[in-house]
């Protein structure tokens, strides 16, 4: 079977699978950071905004139940806020009760973030990894307003509560891991990563796949947005959904070694999937693993790339 029916394969399967929303409470899924930033994973029922300023974070909360505090006053568990993977617990002013709804009000503050940021005008860029409603930065850094950050997290239209998990990144280019991959034939998880300056004039990025089982064929695709889907033995980390998943050519076959690498075209790549400067991408590698069983077939973790000019 080519590489194009398999990645046909790919939107026909994860179309009637309904993307996994839903992370299990705990600290963020491991990732490799190659750019500052700051990663930020919350229980959100309403609308909450995190204020980020220096080395602290502040909540606001507007509608509903604060972050993490949803159904407290029945006896629910509080669910803190991790930012880079620390367990935070912000203490609120707790009226009328503990869920602190519609308050409009301000949490403690945290002053630890292991990422400063910078004192002087900068362009933060928002990579959404889980959000069932919106995640977007409302705030940006200015002389104004003491060079903070503010996010705005609004779960206000479903029911309930939902985990959201974002990272901001705090210059122009970067590439964050992130997903999940699943143990293979080979007796590790396969792991992509992204290489090179990252600028669409340089067109010198190269993807890396390592941990994968030797001889087998594979390719790397990449699409807009982010998803969590159960596909082959792994997990599809890229939605399908419009701009669609494009695939990167050739088709490469992995080495002794458990690597696959290809270099990033950008002069040559698929219509619709037109790499700008600016732009974020998520990259993914499938391969073939007739070794492991089940479906026969896996996926590495994904990573989020923001190119530059």
């Amino acid at each position: 079977m080519n590489a194009g029916i398999l990645l046909s394969c790919v939107l026909s399967l994860v179309a009637i699978q309904p993307p996994n929303r839903v992370a299990p409470p705990g600290a963020p899924n491991g990732r490799g950071q190659f750019a500052p930033s700051i990663h930020i994973r919350a229980w959100i029922d309403g609308r909450s905004r995190l204020i980020l300023d220096d080395d602290t974070a502040t909540w606001q909360h507007l509608d509903f139940a604060a972050p993490g505090r949803l159904g407290c006053n029945v006896g629910l568990p509080v669910q803190p806020t991790f930012l880079d993977g620390v367990a935070w617990d912000p203490v609120w002013p707790d009226v009328p009760d503990c869920e602190n709804r519609f308050c409009s009000c301000l949490s403690s503050t945290f002053s630890d973030l292991q990422t400063v940021l910078p004192d002087a005008e900068f362009t933060p860029v928002l990579v959404v990894i889980q959000s069932r409603g919106s995640s977007s930065i409302v705030e940006y850094p200015s002389a104004a307003n003491g060079y903070r950050v503010v996010i705005e997290f609004d779960d206000d239209p479903p029911g309930g509560a939902d985990w959201y998990e974002v990272e901001l990144l705090l210059s122009d280019c970067a590439a964050i891991n992130d997903c999940t991959s699943t143990m293979n034939s080979s007796g590790s998880a396969a792991t992509i990563s992204v290489t090179g300056s990252l600028g669409v004039a340089a067109n010198d990025t190269q993807l890396l796949a390592s941990g994968c089982p030797p001889g087998s064929p594979g390719f790397f695709f990449y699409g807009a947005n982010a998803t969590r889907t159960p596909f082959g033995n792994g997990f599809l980390c890229v939605s399908p959904f419009p701009p669609g998943l494009f695939k990167v050519s050739p088709m490469t076959f992995i080495g002794g070694d458990g690597r696959a690498q290809v270099g990033l075209d950008l002069t040559h790549l698929p219509a619709g999937g037109e790499i700008l400067a600016g732009s974020t991408w998520r990259f993914q590698f499938w391969f073939r693993d007739n070794a492991a069983g089940g479906a026969g077939m896996n996926l590495s973790d994904a990573a989020a790339v923001r190119f530059c000019p």
